[in-house]
């Protein structure tokens, strides 16, 4: 038998003003995410008076990112009038446009208090896993990112007419398939991080990018969503450049480490 939700997306009305499910537990994830990335970078040394003071400007570009690339992708309802980009309670938020953002705002942020960026990029990977995990049980209540149709008998079937996920279709639950994976992904990063670090500052982030890259890949070809280019779909695309480069700040950090570690013998001259 499919798994049935009948769950009403909106959580509670402010007056005229709609606060969804998917709203609620996206904030919550972000909380959670920056309170622990917090503890990461306290336990990694950098002071936290100068880590907390851009932690939050770097969350509200991932978010305004999120958005920006799912109404890119989408569009907004017209219904919604002018402010009806930053209505992110409403669902439609696009995981690889809030990195993107994230990332090039921690870059900001690195450069202008003169930290390094492969070493905050290392303290927030794993919270971003766990953020990721906890916003995709959103996605389960809205229906948003639904999977495409199946037989199986762990389909879900949406039957709440707010739901954005079309209504009495036995679907693939994409959403906690991601979630699952990504928070099995947040689980290794703290099980191979000593690991990790060994081989110098941006490796938890680069396997952060390899893994992140490729649960999506695989899973979005249960995503209802229409191809882009060759058959692959957009997150792919993102995803294989995301992942090359992990790929590539791995490889160079694997090369460099038996170099670094040689340099620290100097031979002996003149004895025989």
């Amino acid at each position: 038998m499919p798994f049935v939700i009948d769950i009403d997306p909106i959580a509670f009305r402010l007056g005229g003003l709609a606060i969804h499910w998917y709203g609620i537990i996206v904030a919550l994830a972000v909380l959670i995410g920056l309170w622990y990335a917090a503890r990461e970078a306290r336990r990694a040394g950098i002071d936290a008076e100068a880590f907390e003071s851009g932690a939050w400007w770097v969350g509200i570009a991932g978010v305004l990112g999120a958005r920006a690339l799912y109404v890119l992708q989408r569009g907004l309802d017209p219904g919604m009038g002018p402010l009806g980009f930053f209505m992110i309670w409403d669902g439609g938020l696009s995981f690889y446009g809030g990195l993107v953002a994230a990332g090039l705002a921690l870059a900001v942020f690195a450069r202008r208090r003169h930290l390094s960026l492969a070493r905050l990029a290392d303290v927030v990977a794993p919270p971003a896993a766990l953020g990721m995990a906890i916003g995709h049980l959103g996605c389960v209540v809205s229906g948003d990112s639904f999977g495409v149709p199946t037989t199986l008998p762990w389909a879900v079937v949406y039957r709440n007419p707010g739901a954005m996920a079309p209504l009495g279709v036995r679907l693939q639950p994409t959403q906690l398939y991601e979630a699952v994976a990504v928070g099995v992904l947040f689980v290794a990063l703290g099980a191979g991080r000593t690991r990790l670090e060994r081989l110098g500052a941006g490796a938890v982030a680069g396997a952060y990018l390899v893994g992140l890259s490729a649960i999506r890949f695989v899973l979005f070809f249960l995503r209802d969503e229409p191809p882009l280019l060759l058959g692959l779909k957009t997150a792919q695309w993102i995803g294989l450049g995301l992942g090359a480069v992990g790929l590539v700040v791995l490889a160079v950090l694997v090369v460099r480490r038996p170099v670094a570690a040689g340099s620290l013998a100097t031979p002996e001259v003149g004895r025989s």
